[in-house]
């Protein structure tokens, strides 16, 4: 547990594997973007071998699209019923377009569980998210479906320009639809927020912690000035469609290095690391991103934040002691 809160390379909290860069969408700020002519589906018994590997206690899987009928969905499945199986926490990242016709099927692998999550992309009400995504009222509709079912529904949300002036009618809709609601400010575009917009969007972090949001409380600090943060990129491990992991993180562009084994990639975050987590790289100088500090993930091993959420009685008992006693009872 230590070694996880001081952020060891050899023990990664979170392992995000990108089952496929096909996509049913195709949004402009994506990292992933493909023509998906040439795109790839991970190989299912390499990614559960490297699941046993690198042994995170959270599994992250997304895409491009995971939920995407046929092989890519099947792919989805197996990797799905093998970290339930090992008692990981597993969560499937999902744009929520095809969310509905997956779970119709009634798939034993996404049966509900308090460790089994679906995290659905939303970026603003309806107008907001049709401009920068699509499908606002299909999406909804899956939605109410997968809650019916009793289904855990986390929900991310890209801030940008675009929708940081709408962020508090947003979140009041979100919060009513979500079980824990993630905000990660758009990285190296021209729609990124400024130093205003990440102000914001650090103070609506801080303060409205009893809609569930999952970034820390340091985390809305560090937006606004209030402390600083290394980077702790090497807590996020990262699976391309290929098999390979990529350094030093997911959301690194140009200049991204991909290595074969989990025993390179340590000796890479060994060598190289002390710059990324000081932002010394070109990259990372304009990134808020900082992969590790979205709470709850990682709030068990950060004992100051937790120390700071017991001045939050109602988001202590939230976000610790409900999910304590649903797992004992």
């Amino acid at each position: 547990m230590l070694r996880r809160y001081k952020g060891d390379p050899e023990k990664p909290n979170i392992m995000h594997i990108t089952v496929t860069d096909k996509c049913n969408m195709s949004c402009p700020f994506c990292l992933y973007r493909n023509d998906n002519k040439n795109y790839r589906t991970i190989n299912v018994e390499m990614a559960i071998s490297l699941i046993r590997e690198i042994d995170s206690p959270v599994v992250l899987l997304s895409g491009g699209e995971p939920l995407i009928s046929g092989k890519i969905l099947d792919t989805t499945r197996k990797i799905v019923k093998s970290c339930r199986e090992a008692g990981k926490i597993t969560g499937v990242l999902t744009n929520g377009v095809t969310l509905k016709k997956a779970l119709m099927n009634d798939y034993p692998e996404f049966m509900p569980g308090s460790k089994f999550f679906f995290q659905i992309s939303i970026d603003g009400l309806k107008d907001v998210h049709d401009e920068l995504r699509g499908h606002f009222d299909l999406i909804m509709e899956n939605i109410r479906f997968a809650r019916d079912a009793g289904h855990l529904l986390y929900t991310n949300t890209v801030v940008s320009k675009s929708n940081i002036d709408f962020l508090d009618e947003m979140m009041k809709f979100i919060a009513g639809i979500s079980d824990r609601i993630y905000l990660n400010p758009i990285l190296n575009n021209g729609n990124a927020l400024d130093q205003s917009g990440l102000r914001k969007l650090g103070e609506f972090i801080l303060n409205r912690q009893d809609m569930r949001i999952g970034n820390s409380i340091n985390f809305g600090k560090f937006l606004i000035g209030r402390r600083d943060l290394k980077c702790m990129f090497h807590s996020l491990i990262s699976i391309t469609p290929t098999g390979m992991i990529k350094f030093p993180c997911y959301c690194y562009g140009e200049g991204a290095e991909y290595v074969d084994s989990f025993q390179e990639y340590i000796a890479k975050v060994n060598a190289q690391g002390k710059d990324f987590e000081e932002k010394k790289a070109y990259q990372c100088r304009n990134c808020y991103t900082h992969c590790l500090h979205e709470a709850d993930v990682y709030a068990q091993y950060f004992w100051d934040e937790i120390l700071e959420q017991v001045q939050r009685p109602v988001c202590l008992y939230k976000k610790y002691i409900t999910p304590l006693y649903k797992k004992f009872t």
